[in-house]
């Protein structure tokens, strides 16, 4: 009986977590289907304005080239000012309508565009529009004096300096720190410039603990996190079937930003996994403010490490492991 049971214990342990990853992936996909932007309702602000940076992020790269093609550009302008006019008719405008707005005048201001009958046209349309963005946005000079400002000396220091803290000092960060952090890990790369994160954030010990309930891999340390973050991405800003995936792409780059930024600040960070049930991810969504097309990434605890702590030494694997030449079959 034991022999037997010893076979069929790996099928059944194997089956049920094969019904689980589809139950998971059936989740996903519902949520893709009801909240991703691929309808494209331009009516909706927050979707047009993910659209509007793909469009004007395109023109971005077109006025970046030293050595641009005179004519490319020309679809990405179309797009951006057909979603111009519907923000400007609704009379509704985000972030990033009054981008796309400056982004196309510089475009249209090109020599080769200049006097041309489209520009003229657009141009004058543009001018009755009432809304403008006070940044500069388009194409900047940059210079490799202000590149190798990021080089750092010794950078091993930096990086392998850096552990998952799961016990703190008590010192809860302040939101000047954690602004701050976040804002220096805006600066991570996003497909199209879309930028679909959103960090929810407290300190507040009652919803920091009613958070971490449905997170179960920070018992018995949780109990004592003086910050907590919930990183999300937004699935209104994903429009294609092939990027059913690239929400939990951008979700992980965000991520590994913040946790740096932090580091560069003084402050600790533990990256707490959510690899959740459906179950689970809509239990918490009860409890608090995240909306349905946000994508729950993780959570990360944060806060300030002791004189003398404690942590994994959690080594790495050797770099032939993971770094192999690139050759064609």
């Amino acid at each position: 009986m034991n022999v037997i049971w010893r076979k069929i214990r790996p099928l059944i342990r194997g089956g049920y977590r094969i019904f689980n990853g589809f139950n998971g992936f059936m989740y996903d996909f519902k949520r893709f289907l009801f909240y991703g932007g691929w309808v494209e309702n331009l009516s909706d602000k927050e979707t047009r304005n993910y659209n509007s940076v793909m469009a004007y992020h395109g023109l971005e790269k077109s006025l970046s080239y030293k050595k641009r093609n005179p004519t490319s550009g020309w679809k990405n302008a179309e797009r951006v000012f057909a979603r111009l006019k519907i923000a400007n008719s609704i009379g509704e405008y985000g972030y990033h309508d009054k981008a796309a707005k400056q982004v196309l005048q510089k475009f249209l201001d090109l020599p080769p565009n200049k006097d041309l009958a489209k520009s003229k046209e657009m141009r004058l349309a543009m001018n009755k529009m009432d809304f403008e963005s006070k940044e500069e946005h388009g194409a900047l000079v940059y210079p490799e004096t202000s590149f190798r400002k990021g080089i750092l000396n010794k950078p091993e220091d930096f990086f392998f300096s850096r552990y998952s803290l799961r016990e703190f000092n008590g010192k809860v960060v302040s939101d000047e720190y954690v602004n701050r952090a976040i804002r220096l890990a805006m600066k991570t790369p996003s497909v199209c410039n879309r930028q679909a994160w959103h960090i929810f954030h407290t300190s507040d010990k009652d919803t920091i603990q009613k958070a971490l309930h449905y997170q179960n891999g920070n018992k018995p340390f949780g109990v004592n996190a003086p910050n907590l973050l919930i990183i999300s991405t937004d699935l209104k800003a994903f429009f294609a079937g092939a990027e059913h995936y690239q929400h939990w792409i951008e979700g992980g780059l965000i991520s590994m930003s913040i946790m740096y930024a932090l580091h560069s600040l003084g402050i600790a960070s533990c990256p707490l996994n959510w690899s959740q049930t459906p179950k689970m991810d809509k239990a918490l969504r009860k409890v608090v403010n995240i909306k349905p097309n946000q994508t729950v990434i993780m959570m990360m605890m944060v806060g300030y490490p002791d004189d003398v702590n404690k942590v994994c030494s959690s080594t790495r694997r050797p770099l032939d492991e993971v770094l192999s030449k690139l050759e064609l079959k």
